[in-house]
């Protein structure tokens, strides 16, 4: 990790400053009270959370209202960039971290910088005089171990929990102690146990009697229960026995009514038929009144009509603007389902794209298809280029030029005709008459052993020839089949890309079809919407004309449009009011307005009440009376099936009869009687026993001692538990510690050495061990650590300290170094500037400093220096 920029809204003295930060050496100066030790704070307070307000410790909120907290910017080896954020009245303090278009909160920040957590960046990478200081103070045998535990881990806290451990373990306890805990525990409870030891020889027969009192004791306490169980089943029994009355007329009504639901209350049921009849009654009225007008009057049955729809037919007339709109957006939206039905086919006919099917996937097996063409068509390639050069193979071996003759085995009529000639030519040899006759024979046969051979020579030729040829054939086989399996692949792809000519346009093609797929995906979502927007105008224009459906009986509007009957609509109106001017009756149409108010009012209420007759199970409101009677009597027996099942629930958890309740009442009457009778005689048996112990243990000397016993026990396993916990994490430490001094120590000593030579100056070469323990060495003498002065113990601890971070592989954050030279003169700070001019090589090193001695040798070796005022 490497830090890059510090803005800080308000931390201490700061006020809105950035201070940036680059790799390697740099000095921040200032005089006290400048802010050095403000920015180390303010960068532990990024990472790692703001500080507690413990005591008298130092506060770095701004007292003027300033936002108490700012960013951090550093940079990770994986992650980059990264920015942390951090202010004390937002979230509770909690981190804000920006890197990678990403945010994140503490957690992530943790997983981005781990393992460094804020231990280790206070006891590993930050050097400051008062860790020093603690050293120095240290006696010889601690020392060493310090050193040791800085070189092996960093930080001198490894040893010194190990130390704390053993001096826990000997103030507990120690082999020959005598003013230990657990020592004097362990003999006091010796001495307890001799005593009761003594007493229980004598006491033996209390021991026995004890023993069977504690058995009685406990055979009594089972049949207390055992008593008091079945005297309470006794109980239960008969009050069910004279509770069975009414358990039977429970039974009863629970078979009438399994169902405890009432429905609906008579009362309501009562008030809705009272209403309904009133309405009723007025409605039959005002139809008479109007039938009697309309004979008297002459009102036309169109007219009468008119006045009983007149506030529906002006509310069709006043949405016409509403209906013109509507058919518009309908029109329209056609228009564009037709636009984009037309593009789909298109691309369907072009591509042989399909409904339903994707065309990212048809894209897929396409470009397969050309990749497995591609492939192909190198092969076949490399297929001829193979056949050309076997058959220049074929023909060398034809010429006998590739080849070189190899002698021939003779076949077997060859030797057998070689024999035969050469028995011809000894036996004319030997004979004078059949001489020539027997040479020629033999001559014969030698012709006849040449010509076998010549043959056998020229088939072994020929079969060489044929073996050279078979895989010049074969080669020839595979480029035909290859060539057929490409003209199938070509027409294929012909077959899915019409546009497809020639191989070279096979990649223009491909981008196409590609283009083409995603067309055809966004076009084929438009339209699903263009539908869906139809569906829902259909649906609106649908509605819109199921209004004028109470219009059919008196206008001729059967297939006409919206438009259309709202003309025809309108002409009716205008038509009526020209009739409702002549006619000017204005009691008819009170009556007809009363008569469709009344209606309204009686439809409402049917409708308020739909509910309620379903619920009831009935389908008209004049079986209302009936089923109220029905309901009253129904009423009484749930109450008072209700009142028994609160009463007997509990008492009659299952079904029982009048004969299994008084078989179970005998048999538990008889199981108590017997029980008593043994509870008797267990108590005359502990009266004895009682008896017989307070006279043998009248001082109570055993019973003490065994309680004394008991305590001692208790506090030797505590203090023995103590004192195996510290042992076991004092071993586990120490062995921890062998084990990195075996691994690590011999590298760090070589390490250490390196910087301590040049930290002195070549006063000192090398860090050694010498007989176990930690030594310093010149050219002429060793000198143990704690013999050297404070300013070369300064510079031991130093070098110690650089050479365990030098053998880390992996930078976990930035060096920084606060003021941690206190006892050096100026050729040990000057050394100590080239140390960390050296370190900065591989580690980020930011030093904060008041000493003006120090910017004099940064500025020699051309370092960084930041002034701070």
């Amino acid at each position: 990790m490497q830090l890059l920029r510090a803005e800080i809204t308000g931390f201490g003295k700061y006020r809105n400053k950035t201070i940036d930060f680059t790799a390697g050496n740099q000095l921040f100066y200032g005089a006290n009270e400048a802010g050095k030790s403000t920015l180390y704070q303010f960068i532990m307070a990024m990472l790692f959370g703001f500080p507690l307000k413990r005591g008298r410790k130092r506060d770095f909120e701004p007292l003027d209202g300033t936002s108490y907290g700012g960013r951090l910017v550093i940079v990770l080896p994986i992650h980059g960039q990264v920015t942390i954020e951090r202010f004390k009245q937002v979230n509770r303090g909690k981190a804000k971290v920006y890197f990678d278009q990403q945010t994140g909160s503490d957690d992530l920040l943790n997983q981005l910088i781990a393992p460094l957590n804020r231990e280790l960046f206070e006891d590993v990478f930050t050097f400051q005089q008062e860790q020093l200081s603690q050293l120095e103070r240290l006696q010889e045998k601690p020392l060493h171990d310090a050193l040791i535990s800085l070189g092996i881990t960093g930080s001198k806290k490894l040893l010194g929990k190990q130390q704390e451990y053993q001096d826990n373990e000997q103030k507990i306890f120690k082999v020959r102690g005598q003013r230990q805990a657990l020592n004097k525990a362990l003999k006091e409870k010796e001495k307890i146990a001799q005593h009761v030891y003594q007493q229980e020889t004598k006491e033996a027969a209390i021991t026995d009697l004890l023993a069977e009192k504690k058995q009685d004791e406990l055979r009594q306490q089972e049949l207390a229960e055992k008593i008091q169980q079945t005297q309470q089943e006794y109980l239960t029994l008969k009050e069910k026995e004279n509770s069975f009355s009414q358990y039977e007329e429970w039974q009863l009504l629970q078979k009438k009514y399994p169902n405890d639901d009432l429905g609906a209350e008579p009362e309501k049921l009562q008030e809705f038929y009272n209403q309904y009849n009133q309405l009723n009654t007025r409605l039959a009225e005002g139809k008479q009144a109007l039938i009697a007008l309309n004979e008297t009057q002459g009102l036309t049955d169109r007219y009468r009509f008119y006045l009983e729809h007149e506030s529906e037919i002006k509310g069709l007339l006043q949405e016409q603007v509403a209906a013109v709109r509507l058919t518009d957006d309908f029109q329209n939206q056609l228009q564009v389902q037709q636009d984009l039905i037309e593009a789909v086919t298109v691309l369907e006919d072009t591509y042989q794209f399909q409904v339903g099917e994707d065309p990212q996937q048809k894209v897929k097996l396409i470009k397969n298809l050309a990749q497995d063409y591609q492939q192909l068509t190198d092969k076949i390639t490399q297929t001829k280029q193979e056949e050309l050069w076997q058959s220049a193979h074929l023909q060398a071996a034809i010429d006998n030029k590739s080849t070189p003759k190899q002698p021939v085995k003779p076949p077997l009529a060859t030797i057998m005709s070689g024999i035969v000639a050469l028995i011809f030519l000894i036996s004319g040899l030997l004979s004078k008459n059949a001489r020539f006759i027997l040479w020629a024979m033999a001559a014969i046969a030698l012709i006849f052993a040449t010509y076998k051979y010549y043959q056998k020579t020229k088939s072994n030729q020929t079969a060489k020839v044929k073996n050279k040829a078979q895989p010049v054939n074969q080669t020839k086989t595979a480029v035909t089949q290859l060539i057929a399996k490409q003209e199938e692949l070509w027409y294929q792809l012909q077959q899915r890309l019409p546009q497809l000519i020639s191989p070279e346009d096979l990649p223009t093609a491909l981008v196409q079809l590609e283009n083409a797929a995603k067309d055809y995906l966004i076009k084929n979502e438009a339209l699903m919407n263009a539908d869906q927007r139809l569906d829902q105008l259909d649906q609106a224009y649908g509605s819109f004309l199921q209004r004028f459906r109470f219009l059919d009986k008196w206008l001729p509007q059967a297939n006409q449009d919206v438009l259309q009957r709202l003309r025809l609509l309108q002409n009716f109106t205008d038509e009526m009011q020209e009739v409702k001017l002549q006619q000017e009756q204005p009691t008819a149409a009170l009556l007809i307005r009363q008569n469709q108010l009344l209606q309204q009012q009686l439809d409402q209420l049917l409708a308020e009440n739909q509910r309620l007759l379903q619920s009831v199970g009935i389908s008209q409101p004049t079986e209302i009376p009936l089923w109220i009677a029905q309901m009253h009597q129904k009423a009484g027996d749930l109450a008072r099936k209700q009142e028994l099942a609160t009463r007997l629930a509990k008492l009659f958890p299952q079904k029982i009869t009048a004969s299994q309740l008084a078989m179970a009442l005998a048999a538990v009457k008889s199981k108590l009687a017997e029980l008593q009778l043994e509870d008797r005689k267990l108590s005359r048996n502990l009266q004895k026993a009682q008896l017989k112990l307070e006279q043998m243990q009248s001082d109570g000397t055993l019973d003490e001692l065994r309680q004394r016993l008991a305590q001692a026990d208790s506090e030797v396993y505590e203090l023995a538990l103590q004192w195996s916990k510290n042992k076991l994490m004092a071993a586990l430490l120490g062995d921890l510690a062998t084990e990195l001094s075996d691994k690590q120590l011999p590298q760090l000593l070589q390490k250490s050495s390196e910087y301590l030579k040049l930290l002195t100056k070549d006063n000192y070469f090398s860090l050694d061990f010498i007989a176990g323990e930690l030594a310093v060495k010149t050219k002429n003498q060793s000198w143990k650590v704690y013999e050297l002065s404070t300013g070369t113990k300064d510079q031991v601890i130093m070098a110690l300290r650089f050479g365990y971070l030098a053998l880390q592989t992996n930078v976990l954050c930035p060096l920084i170094i606060d003021d941690g030279w206190l006892h050096y003169d100026s050729v040990r700070k000057e050394q100590l500037a080239v140390l960390l001019q050296e370190f900065s090589q591989h580690y980020q090193v930011i030093c904060l400093s008041s000493d003006v001695e120090m910017v004099s040798y940064y500025e020699k070796l051309q370092q960084k220096i930041v002034l701070l005022r």
